[in-house]
């Protein structure tokens, strides 16, 4: 033992820098034991233990007591400073990384593309040539890096004694944010970041039981070791405001923690959307629309262990957003308040909790999993009052933006799905107001809503977002207002599914104004609105929107008619809805035809060709079948 390095240059045979470069030179994991018990001298671990941290990171795990050594009697300022390097260093490395793989991928191809030539001339080609040696860890080491270090921070904050402790803390949280999107698939680095949130938020629940793995040991125990006091510990107490500040910025930390984590959900397939929350309430409200034989949402979740994980992940943050006191009614506030554009500099330490923003995205999800903790499974919590006005169509408005961009359903799925939920959720539980919101709020609603269920890539929430549209457009009183919106999704709108939707929405304003509700009273009603009829309940509506609805086929190029399919599918299938009518002997809906034989000259054109070049114009055969369906009403008329 005597003649081990680390041994015989303990200070004071040399000074600490030239001891620290022994260490850095004789370091290996047969060491570890050794250096474990060299750092219980508290001295000498609070003058090195800051430039030990880089040097036993790599060798994780064997290395965790030494790191746990150095988080419980090294200089908690300069210890915490390095892991926060370090946080930094795990994002820099991991974009550097992807980087590096691209710039790999064009040389193998390049290469490729030159032995090829080589070959073809005859030449010939390098065959001693390697692909570049990795020295980086993989994302399992990074993983438990990230780890180690967030359960260093645990130890090392408490330990701080200055009267602005928030300032280490804003740091280190932003260093714990700029790492975790890099290891935001590894439930382990998220079962860190819970674990370190909880160490703050004085919650005396039992600790949960530990995952299987071979990543992440925690450092922390329930009765570890003491710690050292901070050797610059201030005389004077943390300042008044610090907790509430400290508290705000724990609370932020975890909203924008959760939008993280809600953002990386994958989609296992076209049915399975993040928490798929907006499924599970329809499933619940809406029994009858279940499948029958088919798996529901709620068995999917009870049932796959992957998705059940999703579930508790989701209930732990929902449970330190109760430990942080951050409420449903502050998280409904986040949304729906302007933002605050008063802090010209963000990157400026806060000096008080009004300073500290929260997250939207995460605000809103946090918010979704309070509502689906009582409402799925029952448990009590408190729900604040939600409208769609102001507080849905507000938060429509804060987290997607203007309808201009071309950027909503672009959104993570998760973001979509939470909206979804919320907006459904909303309008299960209450009305429009008796005073109708004003006509740009609520179009504003309806355009944002509409461009969802046109944009998005996935089917389930496209479903969704078309029936809340059509819900909240079919709910305001002014049916001048909806006939107005419909007519310009048709005149203008660039999406033709959402043409299609538009055509939709015109035939359930039919059905809804010639229900027997409202036919009962038809004889005493003018085809005129201004005599109070519905103008949906008279073939005025239909002719006011013809221009738009059966627009001339002949009139476009190939290209453009094929482009325009899907809407011209839509209105053939309104076409035949008219003739239905009309054998009802409601009203006389149709009264030219010229345009159900200009259409079936077109797509008659289209087959043809396709039957020539064998195949592939499904959406023509589709039209087809509704052009006989719609000629076989005529002729019985």
């Amino acid at each position: 033992m005597a003649e081990n390095p680390l041994i015989q240059a303990l200070p004071p045979a040399v000074d600490y820098l030239s001891y620290l470069s022994i260490l850095e030179y004789n370091l290996s994991v047969s060491q570890l034991p050794v250096l474990h018990d060299i750092l219980q001298d508290t001295t000498l671990t609070t003058n090195i233990g800051w430039d030990l941290v880089h040097l036993l990171i790599p060798l994780l795990p064997a290395s965790t007591s030494c790191l746990q050594d150095v988080a419980r009697l090294g200089n908690p300022r300069e210890v915490v400073l390095k892991v926060t390097e370090l946080l930094e260093g795990l994002r820099i490395r991991d974009t550097n990384e992807e980087d590096q793989e691209e710039n790999e991928d064009q040389e193998v191809v390049e290469s490729s593309l030159q032995s090829q030539a080589e070959q073809s001339s005859g030449g010939t080609t390098d065959k001693t040539s390697t692909s570049p040696h990795h020295d980086s860890p993989t994302s399992k080491d990074r993983t438990a890096q990230f780890c180690a270090l967030l359960d260093m921070l645990a130890i090392l904050h408490p330990r701080i004694k200055t009267k602005y402790p928030s300032r280490f803390l804003s740091t280190s949280l932003q260093s714990v944010l700029s790492a975790y999107p890099t290891l935001m698939n590894d439930d382990e680095a998220t079962d860190a970041v819970l674990s370190f949130i909880k160490s703050f938020a004085g919650s005396k629940r039992p600790r949960l039981p530990p995952r299987k793995s071979s990543t992440h040991i925690s450092v922390q125990a329930e009765q570890g070791p003491l710690s050292a006091p901070d050797p610059e510990a201030s005389e004077e107490p943390a300042a008044p405001e610090e907790q509430a500040l400290q508290q705000r910025l724990l609370q932020s930390f975890l909203t924008f923690a959760a939008e993280v984590y809600m953002s990386a959900l994958p989609s296992d397939d076209d049915e399975v959307v993040a928490m798929a929350w907006s499924s599970r309430l329809e499933e619940q409200v809406h029994p009858k629309r279940n499948i029958p034989g088919r798996r529901t949402m709620r068995e999917a979740f009870e049932k796959d262990e992957h998705l059940h994980r999703r579930d508790s992940i989701v209930g732990q943050m929902l449970a330190l957003a109760r430990d942080l006191h951050l409420t449903p009614d502050e998280l409904v506030k986040t949304l729906t308040e302007p933002e605050d554009l008063s802090n010209e500099n963000p990157d400026d330490l806060p000096s008080s909790a009004s300073d500290v923003p929260l997250s939207r995205p995460g605000c809103l999800h946090l918010l979704c999993a309070t509502i689906t903790s009582n409402i799925l499974f029952h448990a009590p919590s408190t729900i604040p009052a939600l409208s769609v006005f102001p507080t849905f169509s507000s938060t429509l408005t804060n987290l997607l933006g203007d309808p201009s961009s071309g950027r909503i359903g672009t959104e993570p799925a998760s973001l979509i799905d939470s909206l979804l939920f919320l907006g459904s959720h909303t309008f299960e539980t209450s009305s429009l107001p008796k005073q109708p919101p004003d006509d740009d709020t609520f179009t504003n609603a309806l355009q944002r809503l509409s461009l969802l269920s046109a944009n998005t890539p996935s089917a389930p929430l496209r479903y969704h977002a078309h029936i809340l549209t059509s819900r909240l457009l079919h709910a305001h009183p002014n049916q001048n207002l909806r006939l107005a919106f419909i007519k310009d999704t048709l005149q203008h709108c660039p999406y033709e599914n959402l043409k299609a939707s538009a055509v939709g929405w015109l035939k359930d304003e039919i059905l809804a104004a010639l229900a027997p509700s409202n036919t009962e009273n038809e004889q005493q009603e003018s085809a005129s609105v201004e005599v109070g009829g519905s103008i949906f309940s008279t073939p005025a509506c239909v002719e006011t929107l013809s221009p738009h609805l059966f627009r001339d086929p002949l009139a476009m190029s190939d290209e453009e008619f094929r482009a325009h399919a899907p809407f011209f599918l839509a209105a053939l299938n309104f076409r035949y809805f008219l003739l239905l009518l009309a054998r009802k002997g409601l009203r006389d809906w149709t009264r030219d035809e010229s345009w159900l034989a200009d259409m079936e000259e077109r797509v008659q054109g289209f087959l043809l060709i396709s039957r020539e070049e064998g195949g592939g114009e499904e959406d023509m055969a589709l039209m087809e079948g509704v052009i006989g369906m719609c000629k076989g009403k005529v002729s019985m008329a």
